[in-house]
């Protein structure tokens, strides 16, 4: 997503909030999947309210989801959850992967606006660290309880 099109994206957030109680940094992440056989990204975009969307597609690496039950989850760096996206995405599957899809605005779920911001719920722990680039949250994708990908979650650069 080029830098004009995360000012957009930020932008048609805020018309819809009126741009009333600007608290917060606008700021779009991103988590991109290219391992475990999982290919996709998944954006987020938080508005001045706290508010955000979420937004992605998978092309490869979800296989037969009436098995597998997929569940999407952010989690810190010692694979705590910190918000399920499952049911707000509605993820509709087609072969292997998904269709484009969006969650509506979350009111209850911020980047950075705050302490419970998910970008700043790092534990920096030094010891048992289960992923390399520790201090970071990540989204994960579980299959029936089990991890089937992960890929950090970072803010995307202007």
């Amino acid at each position: 997503m080029s830098k004009k099109e995360q000012q957009l994206l930020v932008y048609l957030l805020e018309i819809a909030d009126g741009h009333e109680n600007v608290t917060c940094p606008c700021t779009v992440a991103k988590s991109t999947f290219n391992s475990s056989g999982v290919i996709g990204e998944v954006v987020f975009a938080q508005n001045t309210r706290g508010s955000t969307i979420v937004t992605g597609l998978f092309s490869d690496g979800l296989v037969d989801p009436e098995k597998n039950c997929y569940n999407f989850l952010i989690v810190d760096d010692c694979g705590k959850v910190l918000y399920n996206l499952t049911s707000a995405l509605d993820v509709k599957y087609r072969k292997d992967g998904t269709l484009p899809f969006s969650t509506t605005r979350l009111d209850d779920l911020n980047l950075n606006c705050n302490s419970d911001g998910v970008l700043l719920a790092v534990t920096y722990k030094k010891r048992y660290h289960k992923r390399q680039g520790a201090g970071m949250p990540y989204l994960e994708i579980r299959n029936s309880g089990d991890v089937s990908a992960q890929a950090p979650i970072g803010e995307m650069e202007e």
